[in-house]
């Protein structure tokens, strides 16, 4: 084993370099673990218990080196020497819980040191869980799957979250989109009924003005309220203007019926029959007045 690199566990592979080596390519399927110990003995002992499980095992010899693997690689789990020269595990421990890309990974610390002061600080400084030695292997490779179980649940809990939020955030757009549709619809609707007073009004006129009679059965409502002859129909003048008047008046007629219809049910109304009303109703008003 080679010092301040990481090296894959009982896999005939040559050591690895943190700082060029490719992630795993079973990472997928197998959890990566890295021990970190500076004792070689402690590392083959921790790696060689825990090759019967479905790993993908590294190992390095320094906290510095440690440090170095995780940024490169992000494992899955480190078991942490808690008593090392230079970097101990529990300066190693801090720098990782600055930090806020590798504050989350799973540590369990390995220490030798049985007194609640040890176990105390190794927990105040962020590790996940703690092994005494000599060391139980069941008790640690039960500790293992916990840890990597928990870890898989809390990204499954950030994934869906994540997700959770996206559809919020979409369902906040379609209502806003909504609420502005319906803000449009609600002026286009006022638009539309305030033409249809003016109409009303230059109706009014037209039959003031003579030339159309009140008997006719297409005489539409607007409000609810029929609109009437306001004054005694005139002698119809000789030529096509009653045939010409006549024709503008249905014309505004059908109109007024379908922007009628479109206001009682709420629908939009097409700013073109707008338009061609008003046109009519021109049309009209100048046959009348000639």
């Amino acid at each position: 084993m080679q010092p301040d690199h990481a090296s894959p566990a009982h896999n005939g592979a040559p050591p690895a370099n943190p700082e060029t080596s490719p992630l795993p390519t079973g990472r997928q399927n197998r959890p990566v673990i890295l021990v970190v110990d500076d004792v070689e003995g402690n590392r083959e002992l921790v790696c060689r218990r825990l090759a019967s499980h479905a790993y993908d095992l590294h190992a390095v010899d320094s906290g510095q080196a440690a440090l170095a693997f995780i940024r490169a690689r992000r494992p899955d789990l480190v078991l942490l020497d808690y008593m090392m020269p230079n970097m101990n595990g529990i300066e190693v421990l801090r720098i990782l819980r600055q930090d806020w890309q590798m504050n989350a990974m799973p540590v369990i610390m390995l220490t030798a040191r049985a007194e609640s002061e040890a176990v105390v600080a190794a927990l105040e400084a962020g590790a996940d869980d703690y092994i005494t030695k000599p060391i139980d292997f069941d008790v640690l490779c039960a500790r293992v799957e916990t840890q990597l179980t928990k870890m898989r649940s809390s990204v499954q809990l950030r994934a869906a979250n994540a997700a959770l939020d996206e559809r919020a955030t979409m369902r906040v757009l379609a209502f806003d989109e909504l609420r502005d549709e319906l803000e449009r619809e609600i002026a286009q609707r006022r638009r539309a009924e305030k033409a249809l007073d003016k109409v009303h009004i230059q109706l009014g006129k037209c039959l003031a003005c003579g030339g159309i009679g009140n008997d006719n059965p297409r005489m539409p409502t607007i409000g609810g309220e029929a609109i009437t002859a306001m004054a005694a129909p005139a002698p119809t003048p000789p030529g096509a203007a009653p045939a010409a008047s006549a024709e503008h008046f249905a014309r505004a007629l059908e109109i007024i019926d379908v922007i009628t219809r479109a206001l009682d049910t709420g629908k939009p109304v097409n700013p073109a029959l707008l338009a061609a009303l008003r046109l009519q109703i021109t049309t009209l008003a100048a046959a009348l007045s000639g």
